[in-house]
């Protein structure tokens, strides 16, 4: 059984995360194994045998572990949590191992939130690793006001069809190209790259409303059911039609919608 719960700054996964070969995300990761150590592997064969690893986006690598459940934190790169990760404790670094300690104190405070209770734990279960890992933060540090506003108007858009990069660069008053070159100096990731995890959120959100796959992935945006699939193994590591069988899934707000 897998548990999916999607929050303002990043998508929490409790999965069994099978992906045995190199591959890479536009999402900084958190990864805390409820079991055995983790073996992770990165491109060229440099590894680490750890409980807990925090590891910067587009960094290839692949994660194993003897059992392989995993508590995984895909953190939105636009937000204070991941700008804290650049400065301490990543500091350049493609990954950082987390103390056995804090990977201790984090199952054991992940064991405390009661199943029935989940949707008003989550929260403050989140907000504890990230304080244990020294990552606070609810808040986006965007600069610039012409990022700021055209993050609020992807995030408030019923879809985010091919006409959004030209609203948002006609909005910003500037040509695509220099506003995708704003957009990626002010967030991190690629003004393509947000919108295709902003499409997953809501996508997720539909299904979770009660859509199918099909009608959700066209009204969120994507060209294809396909290719909202390819999108969430990309991001997730499984795929868009495991959500709908052998999921918990929580809203933003972390308020449960269905249990399958």
């Amino acid at each position: 059984m897998t548990t999916i719960c999607t929050m303002p700054d990043h998508i929490f996964l409790d999965t069994e995360y099978k992906q045995p070969a190199i591959h890479q995300h536009l999402a900084k990761h958190i990864i805390i194994s409820l079991s055995d150590d983790l073996t992770v592997t990165f491109e060229g064969e440099r590894k680490a045998v750890c409980k807990g690893v925090m590891i910067d986006a587009n960094v290839p690598h692949t994660v194993a572990g003897r059992e392989n459940r995993m508590l995984v934190f895909l953190i939105d790169a636009t937000s204070t949590v991941a700008r804290n990760m650049n400065h301490d404790p990543l500091a350049g670094e493609p990954f950082k191992v987390i103390d056995g300690r804090i990977v201790e104190q984090i199952r054991e405070a992940y064991k405390a939130c009661l199943p029935d209770r989940f949707e008003s734990e989550y929260a403050e279960f989140s907000e504890f690793v990230f304080c244990r890992l020294s990552l606070n933060g609810k808040s986006t540090i965007i600069p610039d006001p012409r990022v700021q506003t055209a993050l609020g108007f992807i995030s408030q858009s019923a879809d985010i069809d091919g006409a959004m990069i030209s609203r948002l660069c006609e909005n910003a008053h500037l040509s695509q190209s220099r506003f995708s070159h704003l957009f990626k100096e002010q967030t991190g990731v690629s003004l393509n790259s947000y919108l295709t995890l902003a499409k997953l959120r809501k996508a997720y959100q539909l299904m979770l409303e009660g859509e199918t796959i099909t009608a959700a992935a066209m009204n969120a945006g994507f060209g294809t059911p396909s290719h909202f699939s390819a999108a969430s193994r990309k991001y997730l590591g499984i795929a868009a039609s495991d959500i709908t069988g052998r999921c918990n899934v929580y809203d933003i707000k972390c308020q449960r919608l269905f249990e399958s």
